[in-house]
């Protein structure tokens, strides 16, 4: 059987719903074990025929990868992932589909309307645990598998499922997953949409993003009284951190509006820098023996994470040579929790195919209004285009509440999804 993009696909809605109910129902939060939504996939999987095979990705192996993200305390720092193949009978290109299988925490249950391990329909809407980010993606790869297989459609290319951990950072899922090659030709990361558009807008790049933290150093002059921190025998005897600190500010910040001179020419934001969180001092009258200060920078030109820090480093780093003070207490820079290099189809050079298959697929849905987006901040479509040079785009269902209690996902656009996953594998692998 062939499809034309007429929408002859079936997607059988109450083993769709059922099957992401199930998924719902298992936690599998973000930062703990996985094992049990792992045994559950490798029950899937082994009743499509698509020979699971389940490994361990573990953080320690990936301290210097430049996307490598240091951990929170207590997060699990060895997570499993699991892929899948489904054959094809050989000479057509093969396609991955895949997703990540965490959750946000349960911290604020009390705030949820409904039980958030359970899918609740209201109307269009589909709430639960997950169901945004990212299970009814899970869910969809699972389903376009058995829909493929029960149609009896024979492909020539191969379709290959991963699940992976991490949402956020990628030491324990995508980095293992994509630091070693898939041996396909084109790959399809499946995740709801989180600008509001829906299902018609297709992710074809991802800014990188840089966050960093300047920790500048002061001096308290000597006390006149031990138990007074505020008298002083001479105040200026001392250095306050938060001078200088302004001072190394306003140095990145001329840093920065070189940058927006350079890269925003376009009417369109390629290049962006933050101050978002200053802490220093202990009181009005006390000197600030030390200020901390952090933002970030988002990218999508051809820098790197480590180029950028290299920027900044060199930046401070002529402030502090030309400041006595600073020479004597050198500022520090640093990289701190998440962090991302940019990665676009364009900059592959291989990309349009795959997307031109998406599109059509996308057109054939009623009421389905194909766009594409660049500017998602460290998406998860990076691995595979970094590291294995694969060319990958984004797309699912609308929804709405990501990280948030009432997190939903429209139920017709997770039908749309399938039915879009299931047309574009027929014409890739055909």
């Amino acid at each position: 059987m062939r499809n034309n993009f007429d929408n002859e696909i079936k997607i059988p809605e109450d083993k769709a719903i059922s099957l992401l109910n199930k998924l719902i129902e298992i936690p599998s939060i973000k930062g703990k074990k996985n094992d049990d939504i792992i045994d559950f996939l490798q029950g899937e999987l082994e009743e499509l025929d698509c020979h699971p095979e389940i490994f361990t990705a573990d953080s320690d192996n990936f301290l210097d990868y430049p996307e490598y993200c240091p951990f929170a305390e207590g997060t699990e720092r060895k997570q499993k992932y699991i892929s899948g193949m489904l054959k094809g009978s050989g000479g057509g290109k093969s396609i991955l589909i895949y997703t990540h299988l965490d959750t946000e925490g349960l911290e604020n249950r009390e705030l949820w309307d409904t039980d958030p391990l359970k899918l609740v329909k209201k109307g269009d809407r589909l709430y639960g645990l997950g169901s945004a980010d990212a299970k009814s993606g899970v869910a969809a790869c699972l389903m376009a598998l058995r829909v493929i297989k029960e149609m009896g459609i024979q492909l020539k290319g191969d379709i290959k499922f991963i699940g992976e951990y991490e949402k956020d950072m990628g030491a324990t899922g995508p980095l293992a997953v994509f630091t070693k090659s898939c041996n396909v030709d084109g790959a399809l990361y499946i995740h709801p949409s989180e600008t509001g558009n829906g299902v018609g807008e297709v992710k074809t790049a991802t800014d990188g993003l840089l966050i960093f933290r300047v920790t500048v150093f002061g001096k308290n002059p000597p006390l006149r009284e031990r138990g007074n921190p505020q008298n002083y025998v001479n105040i200026k005897d001392g250095v306050n951190a938060i001078d200088k600190a302004i001072k190394i500010m306003g140095a990145l910040n001329d840093y920065a509006k070189k940058r927006d001179k350079e890269f925003n020419t376009k009417n369109t934001e390629r290049t962006t820098f933050n101050i978002g969180a200053i802490k220093a001092g202990e009181a009005p009258g006390v000197v600030a023996d030390k200020c901390v200060f952090e933002g970030n920078i988002i990218f999508s030109t051809k820098n790197t994470i480590q180029s950028i820090f290299e920027e900044m480093k060199n930046v401070i780093q002529k402030i502090t040579e030309e400041d006595e003070i600073l020479k004597k207490y050198p500022p520090r820079l640093e990289k701190i929790a998440f962090r991302a290099n940019p990665a676009s189809i364009d900059s592959l050079d291989k990309g349009n195919d795959i997307l031109q298959v998406v599109k059509e697929a996308v057109e054939a849905e009623d009421g389905c209004n194909f766009t594409t987006y660049v500017h998602h901040q460290a998406s998860a479509i990076r691995f595979p285009m970094i590291y294995d040079q694969l060319p990958t785009v984004a797309f699912g269902p609308l929804c709405d509440n990501f990280y948030k209690p009432n997190e939903w996902v429209s139920q017709e656009e997770y039908i749309k999804t399938i039915r879009i996953l299931v047309n574009s594998i027929i014409k890739w692998c055909e």
